[in-house]
Protein backbone atom coordinates (compact mmCIF):
# COMPACT_ATOMS: atom_id res chain seq x y z
CA UNK A 1 0.00 0.00 0.00
CA UNK A 2 1.20 3.65 -1.21
CA UNK A 3 -0.54 6.20 1.04
CA UNK A 4 -0.16 9.95 0.05
CA UNK A 5 -1.34 12.90 2.07
CA UNK A 6 -5.16 12.58 0.93
CA UNK A 7 -4.99 9.24 -0.70
CA UNK A 8 -4.23 5.20 -0.12
CA UNK A 9 -2.95 3.54 -3.40
CA UNK A 10 -3.67 -0.26 -3.09
CA UNK A 11 -3.71 -3.89 -5.17
CA UNK A 12 -7.52 -4.52 -6.60
CA UNK A 13 -9.74 -6.84 -5.26
CA UNK A 14 -12.82 -8.40 -6.09
CA UNK A 15 -15.16 -6.65 -3.98
CA UNK A 16 -13.64 -3.33 -6.43
CA UNK A 17 -15.40 -4.20 -9.53
CA UNK A 18 -18.76 -2.49 -8.52
CA UNK A 19 -17.17 1.01 -7.74
CA UNK A 20 -14.66 0.70 -10.36
CA UNK A 21 -17.62 0.10 -13.19
CA UNK A 22 -19.56 3.28 -11.81
CA UNK A 23 -16.32 5.62 -12.04
CA UNK A 24 -14.92 3.83 -15.54
CA UNK A 25 -18.48 3.15 -17.19
CA UNK A 26 -19.38 7.37 -16.88
CA UNK A 27 -19.91 8.62 -20.23
CA UNK A 28 -17.54 11.36 -19.50
CA UNK A 29 -14.78 9.34 -17.83
CA UNK A 30 -15.11 6.36 -20.41
CA UNK A 31 -14.70 8.87 -23.86
CA UNK A 32 -11.09 9.64 -22.69
CA UNK A 33 -10.57 6.25 -22.42
CA UNK A 34 -10.46 5.16 -26.15
CA UNK A 35 -12.00 1.70 -27.04
CA UNK A 36 -12.82 0.55 -23.29
CA UNK A 37 -14.38 -1.40 -21.16
CA UNK A 38 -18.09 -1.77 -21.92
CA UNK A 39 -19.72 -3.58 -18.75
CA UNK A 40 -19.60 -4.61 -15.61
CA UNK A 41 -18.29 -8.26 -16.50
CA UNK A 42 -15.26 -6.28 -18.75
CA UNK A 43 -14.36 -4.14 -15.71
CA UNK A 44 -14.52 -7.67 -13.20
CA UNK A 45 -12.09 -9.04 -15.99
CA UNK A 46 -10.13 -5.69 -16.28
CA UNK A 47 -9.12 -6.20 -12.02
CA UNK A 48 -8.33 -10.09 -12.69
CA UNK A 49 -5.84 -8.98 -15.96
CA UNK A 50 -4.45 -5.68 -12.97
CA UNK A 51 -3.45 -8.84 -10.55
CA UNK A 52 -1.89 -11.21 -13.11
CA UNK A 53 -0.12 -8.32 -14.00
CA UNK A 54 1.22 -7.63 -10.66
CA UNK A 55 2.30 -11.27 -10.03
CA UNK A 56 3.90 -11.19 -13.38
CA UNK A 57 5.54 -7.98 -13.25
CA UNK A 58 6.00 -6.88 -9.25
CA UNK A 59 3.57 -3.71 -10.32
CA UNK A 60 0.34 -2.07 -12.30
CA UNK A 61 -2.82 -0.97 -11.65
CA UNK A 62 -3.37 0.05 -8.00
CA UNK A 63 -7.06 1.08 -6.45
CA UNK A 64 -6.79 5.09 -5.74
CA UNK A 65 -8.96 5.05 -2.47
CA UNK A 66 -9.57 8.63 -0.55
CA UNK A 67 -8.49 8.35 3.00
CA UNK A 68 -11.15 10.19 4.21
CA UNK A 69 -13.77 8.71 3.05
CA UNK A 70 -12.88 5.21 2.46
CA UNK A 71 -14.01 5.77 -1.16
CA UNK A 72 -12.77 3.91 -4.36
CA UNK A 73 -12.16 7.23 -6.91
CA UNK A 74 -9.96 5.88 -9.78
CA UNK A 75 -7.16 3.82 -10.52
CA UNK A 76 -3.83 4.73 -11.29
CA UNK A 77 -0.74 2.83 -11.91
CA UNK A 78 2.05 1.59 -14.37
CA UNK A 79 1.18 -1.19 -16.95
CA UNK A 80 3.62 -2.79 -19.42
CA UNK A 81 1.94 -2.29 -22.74
CA UNK A 82 3.45 -5.17 -25.08
CA UNK A 83 1.70 -4.06 -28.26
CA UNK A 84 2.72 0.12 -27.91
CA UNK A 85 5.19 0.40 -30.82
CA UNK A 86 5.99 4.00 -30.59
CA UNK A 87 8.82 3.40 -28.29
CA UNK A 88 11.21 0.86 -26.90
CA UNK A 89 9.72 1.50 -23.70
CA UNK A 90 6.46 0.11 -23.18
CA UNK A 91 5.31 0.95 -19.08
CA UNK A 92 2.94 3.00 -19.12
CA UNK A 93 1.32 4.61 -16.49
CA UNK A 94 -2.53 5.72 -16.71
CA UNK A 95 -4.84 7.48 -14.75
CA UNK A 96 -8.80 7.67 -14.01
CA UNK A 97 -10.92 9.23 -11.90
CA UNK A 98 -14.52 9.23 -10.10
CA UNK A 99 -15.80 12.04 -12.54
CA UNK A 100 -16.88 13.91 -8.93
CA UNK A 101 -13.60 14.89 -8.22
CA UNK A 102 -11.64 16.07 -11.02
CA UNK A 103 -10.34 19.36 -10.55
CA UNK A 104 -8.73 18.28 -7.07
CA UNK A 105 -5.56 17.43 -8.25
CA UNK A 106 -5.79 13.60 -7.15
CA UNK A 107 -4.20 12.22 -10.28
CA UNK A 108 -1.32 14.05 -10.07
CA UNK A 109 -1.46 13.29 -6.37
CA UNK A 110 -1.86 9.52 -7.36
CA UNK A 111 0.46 9.17 -10.38
CA UNK A 112 3.25 10.95 -8.64
CA UNK A 113 3.15 8.21 -5.90
CA UNK A 114 3.10 5.35 -8.19
CA UNK A 115 5.66 6.76 -10.37
CA UNK A 116 7.98 6.87 -7.50
CA UNK A 117 7.02 3.61 -6.79
CA UNK A 118 7.94 2.45 -9.94
CA UNK A 119 11.23 3.93 -9.89
CA UNK A 120 12.23 3.74 -6.30
CA UNK A 121 10.99 0.18 -5.61
CA UNK A 122 10.83 -1.30 -9.16
CA UNK A 123 13.52 0.22 -10.84
CA UNK A 124 12.16 1.08 -14.24
CA UNK A 125 14.71 3.43 -15.63
CA UNK A 126 11.98 5.17 -17.85
CA UNK A 127 7.95 5.25 -18.18
CA UNK A 128 5.87 6.70 -20.54
CA UNK A 129 2.21 7.96 -20.59
CA UNK A 130 -0.24 8.66 -23.61
CA UNK A 131 -3.62 10.20 -24.12
CA UNK A 132 -6.05 11.47 -27.01
CA UNK A 133 -4.74 14.95 -27.83
CA UNK A 134 -7.72 17.07 -26.88
CA UNK A 135 -7.72 15.18 -23.01
CA UNK A 136 -5.97 18.58 -21.65
CA UNK A 137 -6.41 17.54 -18.54
CA UNK A 138 -4.45 14.38 -18.62
CA UNK A 139 -1.66 16.10 -20.59
CA UNK A 140 -1.49 18.60 -17.52
CA UNK A 141 -1.08 16.05 -15.25
CA UNK A 142 2.01 15.10 -17.24
CA UNK A 143 3.42 18.22 -17.30
CA UNK A 144 3.24 18.61 -13.82
CA UNK A 145 4.55 15.51 -13.26
CA UNK A 146 7.55 17.05 -15.42
CA UNK A 147 7.30 14.33 -18.46
CA UNK A 148 8.69 15.43 -21.95
CA UNK A 149 6.57 15.65 -25.24
CA UNK A 150 8.14 12.55 -27.31
CA UNK A 151 5.33 12.88 -30.43
CA UNK A 152 2.52 11.06 -31.65
CA UNK A 153 1.15 7.37 -32.12
CA UNK A 154 -1.60 5.68 -32.94
CA UNK A 155 -2.62 3.26 -30.07
CA UNK A 156 -6.03 1.14 -30.88
CA UNK A 157 -6.71 3.03 -33.14
CA UNK A 158 -6.75 6.34 -32.57
CA UNK A 159 -4.10 8.97 -32.44
CA UNK A 160 -2.49 9.72 -29.22
CA UNK A 161 0.35 12.18 -27.78
CA UNK A 162 2.75 10.48 -25.72
CA UNK A 163 5.24 11.43 -23.52
CA UNK A 164 8.10 9.78 -21.23
CA UNK A 165 10.10 10.41 -17.92
CA UNK A 166 12.69 9.02 -15.92
CA UNK A 167 13.59 9.45 -12.48
CA UNK A 168 15.32 12.39 -12.05
CA UNK A 169 12.43 14.47 -13.94
CA UNK A 170 10.42 13.40 -11.03
CA UNK A 171 12.45 14.27 -8.34
CA UNK A 172 11.70 17.32 -6.85
CA UNK A 173 8.31 18.00 -9.42
CA UNK A 174 5.96 16.85 -6.27
CA UNK A 175 6.26 16.45 -2.71
CA UNK A 176 6.97 12.58 -1.54
CA UNK A 177 4.22 10.27 -0.42
CA UNK A 178 3.30 10.78 3.10
CA UNK A 179 4.04 7.68 5.38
Amino acid sequence: MIGTERLLLRRFGPGDVESLAAILLDAEVARWLGPADAGRDDVARAIDRYERHWRRYGFGRLAVVDRATGALVGRVGVMREPAWTATACKDEIGWALDRARWGEGLATEAAAAALRDAFERVRLGRVISFALPANRASVRVMEKLGFVAGGDADWKGQPHAWYSIAPDDLSGRVSAPAA
